[in-house]
């Protein structure tokens, strides 16, 4: 995590960008609907064209303002499943076991394609208590991961994953539609991925 002097000098920043496009929506939303009926065709369509433009900047905004947050918060989950994947893909490579081995490479496929835009939905749930949305979305999620797989349109491939390539920085993943559950990582997450990564490295 950054230190507390850089964050406050970045975010109110992010935060300042955003109001000012916002400002310049709501300021020609006023002015188009005042003066619809009057305004020439020409600069009308223009003001249309720059209000659908602004409101495009703003979701871009907004959509890296979601990464970034989900990048700090996720990061170390991520981390931890993703060496878990790999070790299990390496695992069932050893066993020559075709179906087994489909699924390893489904799964690493998940951890490194995930949406950056999304809460972050382990691929191996340790709790007991989640709910049957955040498994939906996860059995979708790895429907996606399956059929891009198949097809080789995933952002980041098997083969480039075997070779420890990422998403670019300008990258945000798989694809998404449905809306994020309010499901939350547990606060003991990161301690389970710890023992259980001791675990698998003992079986390797």
């Amino acid at each position: 995590m950054a230190p507390k002097s850089l964050r406050s000098n970045v975010e109110p920043l992010t935060t300042a960008g955003t109001n000012k496009i916002k400002k310049r929506i709501r300021d020609l939303e006023r002015l188009l609907a005042r003066k619809k009926n009057t305004l020439p065709d020409t600069i009308l369509i223009e003001k249309e064209r720059s209000l659908d433009a602004l409101r495009h900047e703003l979701d871009q905004a907004h959509l890296k303002q979601k990464i970034k947050k989900n990048a700090t918060k996720y990061h170390m989950v991520r981390f931890f499943e993703r060496k878990k994947a790999l070790r299990r893909y390496k695992q069932a490579l050893k066993k020559n076991d075709t179906d087994e081995l489909l699924q390893r490479k489904i799964d690493l496929c998940y951890v490194v394609n995930f949406p950056k835009g999304e809460k972050y939905v382990a691929i191996y749930p340790n709790n007991e208590s989640e709910s049957v949305k955040t498994n939906q979305r996860r059995e979708s999620f790895r429907a996606i991961i399956t059929k891009q797989l198949e097809d080789g349109t995933l952002p980041v491939s098997l083969e480039d994953i075997l070779q420890g390539k990422r998403l670019s920085k300008n990258g945000t993943g798989v694809a998404f539609d449905e809306e994020s559950g309010d499901d939350e990582v547990p606060s003991s997450r990161l301690e389970d991925e710890k023992e259980e990564e001791e675990e698998d490295e003992f079986f390797e």
